[in-house]
């Protein structure tokens, strides 16, 4: 057993956080966060030089377990470790010690850069940090609008609470673009001084994080604070996007959490379908796996999760080319979070939907997996601000994205044809911007899944996932814009349901051999998956009954007519 496969079995990780109140929940997602840190024993190292470890940290099932706390953990070792660990290797040595304090969970480490008011404008942010005669600076958010929107920054668990916070420098009324800023938040207990929290409502139907609105009243900084030099770039967009280069890390890396989404998803999804039976139109018991309207959606979903796995391995290959231009490892970063996110989410609404009434409760993870999905979509870059992006650099020729392995596949010449059009749009316009915005940009995050699907084909492909998911997942792509295939005479509308089909029926006897080959069954809480589980679960239930009642015997599973 892996170290957090076993970790998923202790009482931290058993406990039904669903009981438990907001505060309480809280707290829980900050253990579990710190335990699973420790138990991948991630170091300076791994987080400076984007080891495997790393990368697969963030892929490790367990994450699934409690959205919240792999949110906290990726915030931690990614965004501020990963940030001053830069800088600790190069310019400032005695940052060490501080990212060593993060690395232990001895200080809790927050990424302050977004302001409610600005959203995805964030080099035009307000906060200010205005260097003193003294050399220090004076940290000061000008309005309620400029306050940072998100980073959970008030007091918990008695542990202090450092930030990396961006804000324009100001040298001599003069602004020299944004800089990052070391800032003592709170001492675990209590604000420090001229520092403001305000706690966010929750998220709706998601594993609660203490968000929040963070501002500063003229609050002093040493000189140390500053992270960089005083003087004003000539580049100074390059340089901010160079100094929030662990944003996009992040975009690559929490984006693989689709990956044990799709796995654990789909494990329970089975199991389910296997146990829960109906009456068929026969008059004999039958398991609801038997309809093809649960075997579509399941073995979809395991196939994408093979596939997808693949893909994040050549994601990271190419991430961690320093050959390659900077914005086209960006670029193939942007292209696997939309596409990881597309399937999961779609994967997350259908199997929840295939479970009936039983989908819908937070115990058995997956109505939840799709509102931490849509979180994951607009942290670290919204799949579509990425998109829009992505697909007006690839028109306007600034750079080019790693070519199809396979040119020759429907999804390649899928890809290729969008852009073409796009390129059609745009060029026979008089305005491009105008051209662009009024007709590609509504279908940049298409065209950019319509990359990442191919991506990922080719992926799976080169290392030899299963021929059978592999025809799984190039059915389910193709159905996403079937009108395109049609129209191009490349299939028809039978063709696809036939290929589907054929994918299906060579998939589907080899169900129990695929679940056991993902690995996740340590990891899957919910007490749907068995009879011993349901009645271990039903016994923790609150029980409203009168002295004089007597429990029903337990029947093994109770037949009926199921939604399918």
């Amino acid at each position: 057993m892996t170290s957090t496969s076993q970790l998923c079995q202790s009482d931290l990780f058993q406990k039904r956080s669903e009981l438990l109140s907001r505060d309480d929940r809280v707290v829980l997602s900050y253990e579990r966060a710190r335990a699973i840190g420790l138990a991948h024993g991630i170091t300076f190292h791994d987080i400076l030089d984007l080891t495997q470890k790393f990368w697969g940290m963030n892929a490790n099932p367990i994450t699934v377990l409690d959205v919240a706390a792999s949110t906290l953990l990726t915030i931690q070792y990614n965004l501020v470790a990963g940030t001053l660990a830069q800088y600790a290797a190069t310019t400032r040595p005695d940052l060490i010690s501080l990212v060593e304090d993060i690395l232990r969970w001895d200080v809790i480490g927050q990424f302050c850069l977004t302001e409610l008011g600005r959203g995805l404008d964030i080099f035009r942010m307000k906060t200010s940090a205005t260097l003193l005669p003294t050399g220090e600076f004076d940290l000061h958010t000008p309005l309620p609008s400029d306050a940072k929107f998100m980073p959970p920054t008030v007091p918990v668990k008695g542990l202090a609470c450092v930030a990396i916070v961006f804000a324009q420098l100001y040298v001599n009324g003069e602004c020299c673009g944004p800089r990052p800023f070391v800032v003592n938040i709170n001492d675990g207990y209590h604000m420090c001084n001229g520092v403001t929290s305000k706690l966010l409502p929750p998220r709706g139907g998601s594993t609660p994080v203490n968000h929040a609105l963070t501002s500063f009243n003229h609050v002093c900084l040493p000189p140390s604070a500053l992270l960089g030099d005083l003087s004003k770039s000539n580049r100074m967009h390059r340089d901010f996007m160079s100094s929030i280069w662990r944003v996009t890390v992040g975009a690559l890396a929490i984006s693989s959490v689709a990956i044990p989404d799709l796995q654990i998803s789909s494990y329970i999804a089975a199991r389910y379908f296997q146990r829960r039976h109906v009456t068929s139109v026969y008059g004999n018991p039958v398991p609801i796996l038997s309809y093809r309207t649960q075997q579509l959606p399941l073995l979809h979903a395991i196939a994408q999760a093979f596939v997808l796995k693949a893909l994040y391995k050549w994601s990271i290959e190419q991430f961690m080319d320093k050959n390659l231009d900077i914005r086209v490892r960006h670029g193939v970063a942007a292209c696997c979070k939309a596409v990881m996110v597309q399937h999961a989410q779609v994967a997350n609404c259908v199997l929840s939907e295939r479970m009936g009434a039983q989908g819908l409760f937070e115990y058995n993870r997956l109505s939840n997996l799709y509102s931490e999905l849509r979180g994951v979509g607009i942290a670290e870059g919204d799949i579509l601000g990425l998109s829009m992006r992505l697909v007006g650099d690839t028109l306007a020729e600034m750079y080019k994205l790693p070519l199809s392995t396979h040119p020759d596949g429907p999804l390649a010449l899928h890809e290729n044809s969008l852009f073409d059009e796009a390129t059609e749009m745009v060029s026979s316009s008089s305005d491009f911007t105008q051209a662009f915005m009024q007709y590609v940009q509504p279908r940049s995050q298409m065209m950019v899944e319509s990359m990442g699907h191919r991506m990922a084909y080719d992926a799976a492909v080169d290392q030899g996932v299963s021929q059978c998911l592999i025809d799984l997942y190039v059915a389910n792509a193709v159905k996403t814009d079937a009108a395109w295939y049609v129209e191009r005479g490349i299939f028809t509308r039978q063709a696809i349901m036939r290929m589907e089909d054929t994918a299906l029926l060579a998939a589907l006897p080899r169900l129990d051999e695929l679940l056991v080959a993902m690995e996740v069954e340590p990891y899957v809480l919910s007490p749907i998956i068995s009879d011993e589980c349901w009645e271990k679960f039903s016994k923790t239930l609150p029980v409203y009954s009168s002295p004089q009642a007597e429990a029903p015997p337990q029947p093994t599973l109770v037949l009926g007519r199921a939604r399918l």
